[in-house]
């Protein structure tokens, strides 16, 4: 049950030591601005005066620790221009609003979680690694890379949830997880049968050792799971398909794979890979854990979302390593295991 607090919730935007909330920001190609992405929540920002450097130089101090008086003085901007454009932010509800409560009803946080997922995971999706790969810019051996990154990525499923299980304290939980182990226990060959269809030696592939990026998003996965079961089961909902967002990933990913040479037949595995997640519902793992709870503890909820957020930048890291190592024409592919005769 929820807490019931002596005095109702009290809500401050702090425009003093103003804190924009988390958002994504998209240059726009066709005319001057930029577009803020709060969750689901889309604000077109025209240029009336100075420059796009201003505004995102303006937005890094916009953290809760800096003054007006002190944004004035690092941006180059007039106080009064800064007042103005915080004031504007402020009136649309862009600040950070701190409440003095103890737990988070349960449907709010879902909801917040939900939006804040969507948001990252179409970030995640304009990478520049993508951008390459749809222009046909970045060469052939950077798309076999992603697919190999991700038949490791796909195959550590077992370790960073087993890992959940063990560490969860709550035994519906751990139940919820021991189900999700056994859907995605085998999901790996899947990947490896597409790279055997575009002609990379299997056994080569199971041989090789993961590059540095995916290893890192493994064993962040991994951490999380040991310190928070709460953290881990919001981690899916972003790292796991949206079922609304599978027709449109399946024709992009198609036609990149046709770009270097691949046959829908050959992406098959790939695709009902992502399908049979979809099917599952695993982004609605978290709903699940929560659906017999009213509100869920803040300093559990504050500590989940922080590990959400370093996971999206954790994806962001390893797709930079794909582009970065796979781009090299001096290294091999796949990445072999290094032993003591190499020395």
């Amino acid at each position: 049950m929820a807490i019931e607090l002596a005095a109702p919730p009290r809500v401050v935007s702090n425009t003093k030591y103003p804190r924009l909330r988390h958002c994504t920001i998209i240059g726009r190609s066709d005319r001057d601005g930029l577009t803020l992405v709060v969750g689901r929540e889309y604000f077109e920002l025209t240029k009336v005066q100075g420059t796009t450097e201003q505004f995102l130089s303006l937005k890094r101090y916009l953290d809760g620790y800096h003054e007006i008086a002190e944004i004035s003085e690092l941006t180059g901007m007039s106080i009064a221009s800064v007042e103005s454009v915080i004031e504007e932010m402020d009136r649309l509800g862009l600040f950070r609003q701190d409440q003095a409560i103890r737990e988070i009803p349960r449907d709010q946080f879902l909801r917040r979680l939900d939006d804040t997922c969507e948001m990252w995971g179409r970030q995640i999706g304009y990478h520049r690694l993508f951008g390459e790969l749809q222009r046909g810019a970045a060469p052939k051996d950077v798309f076999i890379g992603l697919l190999i990154e991700t038949y490791h990525f796909v195959k550590s499923a077992p370790q960073h949830i087993s890992v959940a299980v063990a560490n969860a304290n709550n035994p519906r939980w751990a139940r919820l997880l021991s189900e999700y182990f056994v859907e995605e226990y085998d999901h790996a060959g899947l990947i490896l049968n597409t790279l055997a269809r575009i002609g990379l030696p299997t056994d080569r592939i199971i041989a090789s050792q993961p590059i540095i990026g995916t290893l890192s998003l493994i064993n962040m996965l991994s951490e999380i799971a040991r310190r928070s079961t709460l953290g881990y089961l919001a981690c899916t909902a972003l790292f796991e398909a949206r079922a609304e967002d599978f027709e449109a990933g399946k024709t992009e990913f198609e036609a990149i794979g046709a770009a270097y040479g691949c046959t829908a037949d050959d992406l098959a595995p790939v695709v009902s890979h992502v399908r049979a997640d979809v099917d599952a519902g695993h982004t609605g793992l978290l709903a699940g854990a929560l659906a017999d709870v009213d509100a869920i503890d803040a300093v559990s909820a504050h500590e989940a979302v922080n590990y959400l957020h370093d996971l999206k930048h954790s994806f962001d890291q390893y797709h930079d390593q794909v582009l970065s190592y796979y781009s090299d024409i001096s290294n091999y592919v796949p990445r072999p295991q290094v032993d003591y005769f190499a020395l």
